[in-house]
């Protein structure tokens, strides 16, 4: 028993040799196939590789490792149709950065960065993949918008639009009441720009700077141009109702006058319906100063019943209330109305017949007479109604006495 066993024994110690043997040769066989040229000596990867857009430039900052064999590097497309190289000078024993710019085309690009030695050994590329910006996307861009302008005689109030995604400030620049160019920053979470100063339809420049990226190196502008109103809103707080013989009454369920002339919108002036309140109606109001008119504004009820603003109306203007009183406008045609105002001194400045716009914005055409009182003739509704209803009256003038 005990000869068997040492033959077994045997025989299995010398059949593991020869599989040891064999799997040696193997090993040998393939590291021979992948070192037949000699080994692979690398040099430091770069740890991070930065990018920062300027306009048709890249700024690279390559962060290298302490690897004293790292004399250069290339950076390259993956196409290989873009190949520039660099040296790598250290400032600093340890991990280091270089940086480098290049110019390049706009467009989308994936870089490699590859760092070298003197020997010409090579690090396992770094990729990189990246946008350069141009005149494309500038071309893009937009300045920040207004949404209006309120003119009044020596100031305005300038209501600015949302801001575009990107921009990172905008800046104003306008002409004053002296006709000289000023200009004023405006952040983004600025909504209004009072001026105390402004050029009755003077020049308006915006110009809204963009930052690609949070590190480019460079900014993006777009530039837009406007003007000013070429005519300015009263004062509403001087305007106050002359209620003329025949004119229209302060109203029903609530109205007054002084809603038509508080300068706010939201709460609307309603026609009785006695006959001096329904279409054919006059109101009559003094400005409180003599003024060069040139635009005139009703804006709707805003809650309703558009269709009663006027589809025909006329405005007249006067410096003389002596003897001023005209007849009833109710009592014959408004041709009669018409003669009999002329009469009395009431110039018309303004008549429209055909308007469909619920909430009016009308220019006054110029005249060589400035008016202190004005009166508002609604002649039919746009829907054909008696009933008058709106919110708000507004005058425009390019001066005053």
């Amino acid at each position: 028993m005990k000869k068997s066993t040492r033959i077994i024994y045997l025989t299995l110690v010398a059949i593991g040799a020869i599989i040891g043997v064999a799997s040696c040769e193997e090993t040998t066989e393939t590291y021979s196939e992948y070192t037949k040229d000699g080994e692979i000596i690398y040099v430091g990867t770069p740890d991070t590789v930065l990018v920062a857009p300027g306009f048709e430039k890249l700024e690279f900052s390559v962060v290298i490792n302490a690897d004293p064999k790292i004399s250069s590097g290339v950076l390259q497309t993956k196409d290989k149709s873009f190949i520039q190289e660099f040296d790598v000078v250290r400032k600093n024993a340890g991990q280091d950065t270089i940086a480098f710019t290049v110019d390049l085309a706009e467009g989308e690009y994936n870089f490699d960065v590859i760092l070298k030695d003197d020997a010409g050994h090579t690090s396992i590329p770094r990729e990189v993949n990246t946008v350069v910006y141009g005149t494309k996307y500038q071309e893009a861009l937009i300045s920040r918008g207004i949404s209006s302008i309120k003119a009044y005689e020596t100031d305005a109030l300038v209501t600015w639009g949302n801001v575009p995604d990107g921009s990172i400030s905008t800046s104003f620049t306008y002409e004053d009441a002296a006709g000289a160019l000023q200009t004023i920053e405006i952040p983004n979470d600025i909504g209004e720009t009072a001026l105390t100063s402004y050029k009755l339809g003077g020049q308006i420049m915006i110009e809204s700077t963009y930052a690609p990226a949070a590190n480019a190196i460079e900014v993006f502008n777009s530039a837009s141009e406007t003007m000013f109103p070429d005519k300015f809103q009263l004062d509403h707080s001087l305007i106050t109702a002359l209620k003329l013989p025949f004119d229209a009454s302060d109203g029903c369920h609530g109205s007054t006058y002084e809603r038509l002339t508080d300068g706010a919108t939201g709460e609307f002036w309603h026609s009785c319906d006695s006959p001096e309140d329904l279409y054919p109606f006059v109101m009559s109001f003094d400005m409180g100063v003599t003024a060069d008119l040139r635009g005139f504004r009703l804006d709707k009820r805003s809650a309703c019943c558009g269709g009663r603003s006027p589809g025909a109306y006329q405005i007249w203007g006067t410096n003389d209330l002596t003897g001023a009183e005209t007849v009833d406008i109710d009592a014959g045609e408004l041709a009669d109305w018409e003669v009999d105002a002329i009469a009395k001194g009431w110039v018309k400045l303004l008549d429209v017949a055909d308007n469909t716009q619920e909430t009016i914005e009308a220019d006054i055409p110029e005249n060589a007479m400035s008016f202190r009182y004005i009166r508002v003739v609604g002649i039919s509704s746009i829907n054909g109604e008696t009933t008058a209803n709106f919110d708000e009256f507004t005058f425009m003038a390019t001066g005053v006495e």
